[in-house]
């Protein structure tokens, strides 16, 4: 963690991407009545860089993964985190402004803490990263203050 990967953004251009930040929490604790197939909604804060600007990619590309626990799981399986909705402008496929530093939360369920974190852009850039068994890091607040409620 802490770690700076250069990814290629949407127009091929050069993306420094930078895990700043993980949190666990329960994937059911906004809604247990929702059937998911992992214990844990895990936040991933991001810090990006671009000098040309562009986005990291499509939520539809299905590059996000973790795996662990001989399980692999993917970022756009999971709807049900507390925090859904609540961080909207913390979007991790945003335009990033040239030079401009972006803040960015994604999350994904999955069944135990840990694991690797991959993330692979559409030009065949790989970045992986060993994720903490604990929170740890910073950028997860926005998404953290949301655990157990609906966004107010």
């Amino acid at each position: 963690m802490g770690d700076t990967v250069t990814l290629s953004d949407t127009n091929g251009k050069p993306l420094q991407v930078t895990l700043t930040g993980v949190a666990y929490r329960d994937a059911l604790a906004k809604d247990k009545t929702v059937s998911v197939p992992g214990k844990y909604a895990v936040a991933l804060a991001f810090r990006m860089k671009s000098t040309s600007g562009g986005a990291l990619g499509q939520q539809t590309d299905n590059m996000i993964k973790w795996q662990g626990a001989g399980a692999q799981a993917e970022e756009w399986d999971y709807t049900n985190a507390p925090w859904q909705g609540c961080i909207d402008n913390y979007f991790i496929f945003a335009d990033v402004r040239p030079g401009k530093p972006y803040e960015a939360i994604t999350d994904i369920n999955t069944p135990s803490k840990g694991g690797t974190l991959v993330i692979a852009d559409e030009f065949g850039g790989v970045a992986r990263w060993n994720l903490p068994a604990v929170d740890t890091g910073t950028g997860t607040e926005p998404a953290t203050r949301f655990a157990t409620k609906d966004c107010r």
